[in-house]
């Protein structure tokens, strides 16, 4: 029988749900605590949940509540530094949201705090543990594409977001081959921001990994239905188009496109939804335990983090970049701060910015969170009422 364990969540925005939700689904471990600088959305957030107790600071928290486990929920820049806080704090497991850092040295940092400390880091790519995603690495790990050949991606909401999610799937299935070198190339017309970062207003890039296998990624040049949940895999004797909950295989025994059974209806599938973080936390527990390394373990997300900064490297240098990679900054920082993306369209703007708590009807807020609206629509609709 395992431990009994406790947690604490910090951050109290959108994904932090989620991750409540998935609390919910293990018995074994209680949330004891929340920290978030927003007094309004602390204090929402322990009574929708029946949390005892809410903290403005990690700091506080980490003294006071003494949590076994702790959610990183907050925004990207944020992570290295709570990651670590938590870390030289005692805490024995960790789950931090995607992407796990902004530069490849803040991700490098993570890893080693927590292997001095013993704490089990995990990163937030649930959709490793949806059906379509392992039914996928199942597949391929039996060979019935043959040997995989190529992977093409097509995501919105940039590299660091929505495709730090394809990178990690696109590994997972292939079974975690090493990359060799990546080519990429960025356009920023734009001041675009994503939760406090700045980001491109396109990319795409070529990875080359071990085996012969290449990954094709373009973040925002495809529609905006384009999805961070699916990528198509072609192999010497098939291919794959891979969902989180819908697996399609073509190869010689199938007389076509062959829709393959995950035992799981679709619509019961959603990426950020309670039952991946439910897995994702248990094999957490699992570790800290003495099992296995977690399929989302810190030191597997730090390779996809050296990825996507070796995309930006590549288009800063405007060359094949082989790793590993020696620039542990943001490459994609920098060319702003060298001036090689001047903005052609002048104006500051966050395509995360309505979730900022700052300026929101808590009253209205409060309302439609009784029912049952998601917190995420909620913000999308009071913010575009602000405007």
């Amino acid at each position: 029988m395992s431990k009994s364990y406790t947690a604490a969540i910090i951050g109290c925005g959108s994904i932090a749900h989620s991750h409540m939700q998935g609390y919910q689904l293990v018995d074994n471990v209680d949330v004891v605590a929340v920290v978030d600088p927003v007094k309004a959305a602390r204090s929402q957030y322990v009574e929708e949940y029946g949390i005892p107790r809410q903290f403005p600071t990690i700091e506080k928290m980490l003294e006071n509540a003494q949590p076994d486990i702790v959610s990183v929920c907050t925004w990207h820049l944020l992570h290295p530094s709570q990651t670590i806080a938590a870390a030289q704090a005692g805490v024995k497991g960790i789950i931090c949201e995607k992407p796990m850092a902004i530069g490849l040295g803040a991700a490098d940092r993570m890893v080693e705090a927590c292997h001095n400390s013993g704490t089990k880091l995990v990163i937030g790519h649930q959709r490793r543990f949806t059906p379509g995603w392992e039914k996928a690495r199942d597949l391929i790990g039996r060979r019935a594409i043959g040997s995989p050949l190529w992977v093409n991606c097509k995501v919105a909401d940039g590299l660091t977001n929505w495709g730090t999610h394809v990178i990690d799937g696109a590994r997972y299935v292939l079974g975690e081959p090493s990359t060799l070198w990546v080519m990429g190339a960025v356009e920023r017309r734009t001041e675009r921001y994503e939760r406090g970062t700045p980001i491109e207003d396109c990319c795409m890039g070529l990875v080359q990994m071990e085996e012969n296998i290449q990954l094709f990624i373009q973040p925002d040049l495809g529609a905006r239905d384009a999805s961070a949940n699916g990528f198509f895999v072609q192999g010497s004797e098939g291919a794959l188009e891979v969902h989180q909950a819908r697996v399609r295989l073509f190869n010689g025994a199938t007389n076509g496109w062959k829709q393959i059974d995950l035992g799981v209806a679709e619509t019961e599938i959603r990426g950020i939804g309670g039952q991946t973080h439910a897995a994702q936390l248990r094999e957490l527990v699992d570790w800290i335990e003495g099992g296995a390394e977690h399929r989302g373990s810190g030191r597997k997300a730090r390779d996809t983090v050296e990825i996507m900064m070796a995309l930006y490297e590549s288009a800063r240098r405007h060359e094949v970049v082989h790793l590993p990679l020696r620039e542990k900054g943001y490459p994609l920082g920098m060319m702003l701060e060298e001036g090689s993306l001047p903005a052609k369209q002048p104006g500051t703007y966050d395509i995360r910015g309505f979730l900022q708590r700052q300026g929101v009807d808590e009253d209205e807020y409060s309302l439609m969170r009784s029912r049952g609206v998601p917190h995420f629509q909620i913000m999308r609709k009071l913010h575009g009422k602000a405007r």
